[in-house]
């Protein structure tokens, strides 16, 4: 029988997992590409019903093919094209939650590279077209209110976040939170089971002291540990959004929160907010729109002491 598109492939592993509290069925021929998942989803519970998704992942028996180091995004439409090489890409119809990957055996035994460049990426965009908005920020919670800290990459978010954790707080994320568009909470999501530190940290942590850093997935040092090895930390997959705090490190600060108008707040976030076709643009704008009325404040701080100024945000 002719299968030119090789329909006929065995995929005899399946794995459900609940990426971000949504069903995914995981549909492979490779338990390397089950275990890379499970790095990163496994724990996750069922939060909600009205959305499955699925991911075909076919690894080639191509053993002389290289994992590749990069990855091009394109998109028209509901389809979203996702591309290393001629070895390495997938496709995912964003409307329906239908993704297909094929990789070779070298970028399935690459977790990091797997993970970061497929899977989580083929999670993401379904959930960014229908329920969640992404936000470059860490996220900690005290007494059920989140503070979403926010900034560009050096203003110190994963420190705080833990500085934070260490004092009490609840993690929810160091990088990335997602946003439950519709949520009358303004309810956030994470993934707490890892902490992602600059390679310069330790001079900040003494107790990073001694780890090594390496190359993440896209070829910066960083210290990636799990959050279970960084003593007693609370850590919690969702909360409810208390404020918005941008940060602003400077040398020799004294620790300051300045309330922010959520006009300035917005344009704060929606300045990194990528564009997609509207309706869809238009109701992550409005997401953020009710984050920020929920508060936004500017913390202007040089140490991890200016935990304490946020203590007064979230009760």
């Amino acid at each position: 029988m002719l299968d030119p598109l090789c329909y006929g492939i065995d995929l005899p592993y399946k794995t459900v997992l609940y990426p971000l509290g949504f069903r995914l069925d995981l549909i492979t021929n490779s338990q390397e590409v089950t275990r890379a998942a499970e790095d990163d989803w496994a724990g996750f519970p069922l939060l909600f019903h009205d959305r499955t998704l699925e991911q075909r992942v076919v690894v080639s028996n191509d053993d002389q093919a290289p994992c590749p180091t990069s990855l091009i995004w394109r998109a028209q439409g509901h389809l979203v094209a996702l591309e290393s090489d001629r070895h390495n890409f997938a496709v995912c119809d964003i409307e329906k939650g239908f993704s297909f990957c094929w990789i070779v055996p070298a970028t399935a035994r690459n977790h990091g590279f797997l993970g970061a460049f497929f899977l989580r990426i083929l999670v993401q965009l379904p959930l960014w077209q229908t329920h969640l908005t992404w936000i470059h920020a860490a996220c900690v919670a005290r007494n059920g209110r989140a503070l979403l800290l926010c900034g560009a990459s050096g203003a110190g978010k994963t420190c705080l976040a833990y500085a934070c954790a260490r004092r009490g707080w609840t993690l929810i994320t160091d990088e990335i939170t997602s946003l439950v568009r519709d949520s009358k909470e303004r309810t956030v999501l994470g993934n707490p089971r890892y902490m992602h530190f600059r390679d310069t940290a330790a001079a900040i942590l003494p107790e990073l002291n001694g780890r090594l850093p390496s190359p993440n997935a896209v070829g910066k040092m960083s210290l990636e540990i799990r959050t279970a090895e960084l003593g007693a930390i609370g850590t919690a997959f969702q909360s409810s959004a208390a404020a918005v705090v941008f940060l602003d490190r400077q040398a020799g600060a004294q620790a300051r929160l300045t309330p922010l108008s959520a006009a300035d707040a917005f344009h704060g976030l929606d300045s990194d907010l990528p564009f997609c076709p509207p309706p869809v643009y238009d109701a992550h704008r409005a997401a953020l729109r009710s984050l920020v009325a929920s508060g936004a404040f500017e913390l202007r701080y040089h140490d991890l002491d200016a935990v304490t100024r946020l203590e007064s945000l979230a009760g």
